[in-house]
């Protein structure tokens, strides 16, 4: 080995915050220093302040003799994908890892579970399960142990030299379903995914979450899903353009039910978003009619979150679309 090479580590776990302080930071930097079966050289964590709170210094985590930390600090918040995007720039690890300030690694194990895969070998995204942290009407906690979700930054391995093949970034103007773009589009591109069945990962409750916050209106943001839509097709058309055909008409069969899941959203900002999609993939609108329509029976099935859903209304809605689609 050329000894005059900079050293690079496996991992690095890219933490961004914006008002959490030193104590709150600590818990999950604690939950990483106490990781068990792992040479910490091969990890190093990168601290992204987000234009709210500052921190001093890092001496208040100088107990944490296990870990590489690097810190810097941006005036300007540009949310959490901007934040994340911001530590990739600064990362030097072979392997991208996000940790949100307010969570945790479930088990003292958590680490080595990923180690131990890419030990054998590199892999292009890693994905391990991990547990939701909710909270009853009462204040006491309940906790649920999901699947692995393709689809959240949570549990992953993201290998650095296929994010960056693939030209993969955080959205700069897509707030609210950002993580749904980046995890999404490395998954579906991805043709070596290793699936653990381990939970390593704890997503503790924040009633001040993006997900949780009712001041921010997550649910009913439409108009940011479909505008994260728009460049995930954009996306797929470039990369992935066998695909483009199903996953446009499973974008329109699922907006569909998302309208009636999410009511009070607001219809002239959706409108627009879904213009502008529907324009950039204009020549897909005929030939994936029965592609919508399938979409619209399977998402359907019994046992799904959609299946009381009446869908009566699915041709008025396709109108409504295309009326858009044409003005």
């Amino acid at each position: 080995m050329d000894a005059k090479k900079e050293f690079r580590p496996t991992v690095s776990i890219i933490i961004p915050f914006y008002n959490e302080d030193e104590y709150q930071l600590m818990i999950a930097l604690s939950s990483i220093n106490y990781q068990i079966g792992i040479d910490f050289r091969e990890v190093e964590i990168i601290l992204v302040g987000d234009g709210g709170k500052k921190l001093k210094s890092l001496d208040d985590f100088s107990v944490l003799n296990n870990l590489n930390i690097r810190y810097k600090y941006f005036t300007n918040s540009g949310g959490a994908g901007v934040a994340r995007q911001r530590g990739m720039e600064m990362a030097k690890g072979r392997y991208y890892m996000f940790v949100d300030a307010d969570d945790e690694f479930y088990y003292d194990g958590a680490l080595q579970e990923f180690f131990d895969v890419v030990k054998k070998g590199d892999h292009e995204v890693i994905v391990a399960k991990y547990i939701e942290q909710g909270r009853n009407a009462d204040g006491s906690y309940f906790y649920l142990h999901n699947d692995p979700v393709w689809s959240a930054a949570y549990a992953k391995w993201f290998n650095r030299d296929y994010v960056e093949r693939m030209g993969l970034h955080w959205l700069d103007d897509v707030r609210i379903f950002e993580d749904v773009y980046f995890c999404a589009m490395a998954v579906e591109l991805a043709s070596d995914v290793v699936w653990l069945d381990s939970f390593v990962y704890s997503w503790l409750y924040n009633e001040k979450s993006t997900v949780r916050d009712p001041a921010l209106k997550f649910n009913i943001r439409l108009d940011q899903w479909t505008k994260m839509n728009k460049y995930y097709l954009r996306k797929i058309k470039e990369k992935a353009p066998q695909k483009l055909a199903f996953d446009f008409g499973n974008s329109i069969a699922t907006l569909f039910y998302w309208e009636k899941k999410n009511p009070g959203y607001d219809e002239k900002t959706l409108d627009h978003e879904q213009q502008l999609m529907l324009k950039e993939n204009a020549d897909l609108w005929g030939s994936t009619q029965d592609i919508m329509q399938q979409q619209l029976q399977a998402l359907h099935q019994p046992g799904s979150e959609y299946e009381n859903y009446d869908i009566s209304d699915f041709s008025k809605y396709l109108a409504h679309s295309e009326k858009l689609l044409k003005s």
